[in-house]
């Protein structure tokens, strides 16, 4: 009775705990989305089918877990809420060979931005996510949200890259730029604005696709962005350009 009892615990448990998550970062993990090193590989993020080269060290990531609706009505409250109100569940998604949530892979700059086949980072780095953005104006996302932050602060021009830096009012806030270049503008009249940690530390720069399909982000020293960000922004687009499957 002891030995049956025990059993049916442990199934129990298995049932609820679902499959095991695969440590990322590993053969195993890249395996699982059907990621090869060395060799050419296709990866969907969303709805686009990317194409890339085997140069590339692609390192892919999945979440493998989300939450739902226990009645499959949409997902109307913080998931905080849902959960505590018992509305909501958290539940195991798998990998799916050939899929993935988002891609990371890293340019080369030393090497005139040649792909860095090691996918464990050195250079530039480049992430594509499975994300839209509805306020996407083709320029910038939560531009309001932009304008309240740099408003008051000091502004430091830097003609050569095409920045406008806004300082941050404390040295443990970042500061803020602007890429002013004219063919940067849109219709709202301003550039393209992203941030940076506190010196010395690293910008995120993110844009959406035109189609607003996926999102993809630069992660670079802020040191480095000062220099280099008008050849910098124009590689990062022709090569996701060239592996995105229209």
């Amino acid at each position: 009775m002891t030995r049956t009892l025990l059993i049916a615990m442990i199934a129990a448990l298995a049932t609820g705990c679902g499959e095991p998550e695969l440590q990322t970062n590993t053969e195993e993990y890249f395996k699982a989305h059907g990621i090869v090193q060395g060799q050419p590989n296709e990866l969907r993020i969303g709805g686009t089918l990317f194409r890339f080269p085997a140069g590339v060290g692609l390192n892919p990531y999945t979440d493998q877990e989300t939450y739902r609706s226990k009645d499959g009505s949409p997902m109307t409250l913080s998931t905080k809420v849902g959960m505590e109100q018992g509305k909501y569940e958290k539940v195991a998604t798998p990998i799916v060979k050939g899929q993935a949530d988002k891609a990371t892979f890293y340019l080369d700059p030393a090497r005139d931005y040649a792909l860095n086949s090691n996918p464990y980072g050195g250079g530039v780095m480049v992430e594509i996510y499975n994300r839209q953005n509805p306020s996407w104006d083709g320029v910038n996302a939560n531009l309001k949200t932009y304008l309240k932050e740099i408003s008051g602060r000091k502004i430091i021009e830097h003609p050569a890259p095409g920045l406008r830096e806004y300082v941050a009012p404390k040295p443990w806030i970042g500061s803020i730029f602007e890429d002013v270049r004219p063919e940067a503008k849109k219709a709202s009249g301003y550039g393209h604005f992203f941030g940076c940690q506190p010196s010395p530390g690293f910008c995120f720069i993110s844009y959406w696709n035109p189609e607003g399909r996926y999102m993809y982000q630069i992660v670079v020293d802020d040191l480095f962005v000062l220099e280099h960000w008008p050849e910098l922004h124009s590689v990062v687009v022709r090569f996701i350009d060239s592996v995105a499957v229209k």
